[in-house]
């Protein structure tokens, strides 16, 4: 039955039920009265009863008419804020914005670009789904996220379902104490962390993976003493003078207030290139779009590593 009438005809019925004459409502809409009438007419032929009386100098609503008024209003009102909604989403003035993360990314990169993305357009959420590297990708590949920041631990690989587009190169160093054996000078040899109490990442970090993948003769000799699941913990535990610990760049800036220096490995593939991940084929909408010109901007002005470009946005 709904394919029979349109929301013109319920609009030009709830008119002529607030101004109770089909001349005014008429003028009102810009119509003719017999156009007003024939949208009326179509809406009574569907619901198979008369919704207004007519007469020469008044419209008065039915038994049926004065029922359905209640519901015609609410269906005009939501239909126009879903309009408005949906306008501010085009324009990015609301609405909700997903997107998926390293957690080393999500803590220590996009704070600064969900600020500025924030003052920009205060009324749009966002939702983070902050997870472990090998999480990432699926994210994006189920929808459930419009884009990721994601790794490899050398040049990003083809994938049917995703696109990855390389943002920045992130080497890794040696974070410990300054007052640590191991602080101080240049680039240091993993093999000189073999005896050295070491924290390690745990199997689900890909910096582990990087490690085992990249120098699994080397890696294997490291003293591991301790084993943690996120990064945080490994830098508080290497604050704590308990051990010392390999660390992505780009986490340096967690470094900065605490006790706790640094120094470049001299592995130089131990470097992970940082990607931003979407679904090929895939349009974002317009608010990921913001936020992803924002993401990249502070991959390449915030000194988390060498930056590659800008990427696409």
């Amino acid at each position: 039955m709904h394919d029979r009438f349109s929301l013109k005809d319920i609009a030009a019925f709830v008119r002529v039920a607030e101004l109770g004459s089909f001349k005014d409502a008429a003028f009102d809409l810009h119509l003719t009265p017999s156009a007003l009438t024939q949208r009326l007419q179509k809406l009574e032929d569907a619901f198979g009863a008369r919704l207004v009386e007519r007469t020469t100098r008044f419209a008065a609503l039915t038994a049926v008419g004065t029922a359905f008024l209640p519901s015609a209003r609410r269906l005009l009102d939501q239909f126009d804020r879903s309009i408005s909604d949906l306008e501010d989403v085009i324009a990015a003035r609301g609405g909700h914005v997903t997107i998926a993360s390293l957690i080393s990314a999500a803590t220590y990169v996009l704070p600064g670009a969900l600020a500025r993305f924030s003052a920009a357009h205060p009324e749009v959420r966002v939702r983070l789904l902050d997870d472990a590297e090998r999480e990432i990708a699926d994210y994006v590949r189920r929808g459930e996220a419009e884009f990721a920041i994601d790794m490899f631990a050398s040049k990003p690989t083809e994938d049917p379902d995703l696109e990855h587009v390389a943002i920045a190169r992130d080497p890794f160093v040696l974070a410990c104490r300054p007052d640590h054996v191991a602080a101080g000078g240049g680039p240091i040899e993993l093999e000189a962390l073999a005896d050295l109490p070491t924290v390690a990442l745990g199997p689900r970090s890909g910096t582990s993976r990087l490690l085992s993948e990249h120098t699994p003769g080397r890696a294997a000799t490291l003293n591991w003493r301790y084993e943690v699941q996120h990064l945080t913990t490994m830098i508080g535990f290497i604050e704590a003078g308990i051990g010392v610990g390999v660390i992505p760049r780009m986490a340096l800036r967690a470094l900065a207030g605490r006790e706790l220096t640094y120094r470049p490995l001299a592995t130089e593939e131990l470097t992970r290139t940082i990607v931003m991940t979407t679904r090929r084929g895939a349009s974002l909408s317009p608010s990921a779009l913001r936020l992803k010109t924002f993401v990249l901007e502070e991959f390449r002005d915030g000194h988390t590593g060498a930056a590659i470009g800008q990427g696409r946005a």
